[in-house]
């Protein structure tokens, strides 16, 4: 659901720990966007908000390159960002997908079917199973058991 932009500037009232926290949040979104991307596939337009929003908000650790003029989070904010939130972030993500694509992988081949044949909505009773038990063995012996027997 897009909802439409103001054409006025909207004005907003903060304590320093909200704008603390808004600067958080958006960091971590526009990260969450543009963080897997090389320089140049970034989405210009989130690069620009949170560049607005680190500039506005006139913390004292939102640094800015003299040569470029960009904003940036200084080293031991960005850090705690990472360590607290991208990184648990990543670690879901890696297991979860690891999971489904299995399972998914496990299936088509159980029906003899291409993978795009499988469709997770449709499917979902039949995966399920299957994703429970990557699911326990992941949390018994992470990637330990794993083996690829293909070309390797």
């Amino acid at each position: 659901m897009d909802i439409p932009l103001p054409e006025k500037p909207i004005n907003l009232s903060l304590q320093q720990g909200e704008l603390r926290q808004l600067v958080e949040l958006a960091y971590l979104g526009e990260w969450l966007v543009n963080a897997h991307h090389g320089a140049d596939h970034i989405d210009e337009s989130a690069d620009q908000r949170i560049q607005q929003l680190f500039a506005a908000s006139h913390l004292t650790d939102v640094g800015r390159d003299p040569e470029t003029g960009e904003y940036f989070l200084e080293a031991e904010w960005a850090s705690r960002l990472y360590d607290q939130y991208i990184l648990d972030y990543d670690d879901h993500v890696f297991w979860d997908e690891l999971t489904e694509r299995l399972a998914q992988r496990d299936l088509a081949k159980e029906r003899g079917v291409s993978i795009d044949d499988i469709d997770r909505e449709e499917d979902l009773a039949a995966l399920r199973p299957l994703e429970q038990r990557y699911r326990d063995e992941f949390e018994r012996d992470g990637i330990d058991n794993l083996k690829l027997t293909d070309r390797f």
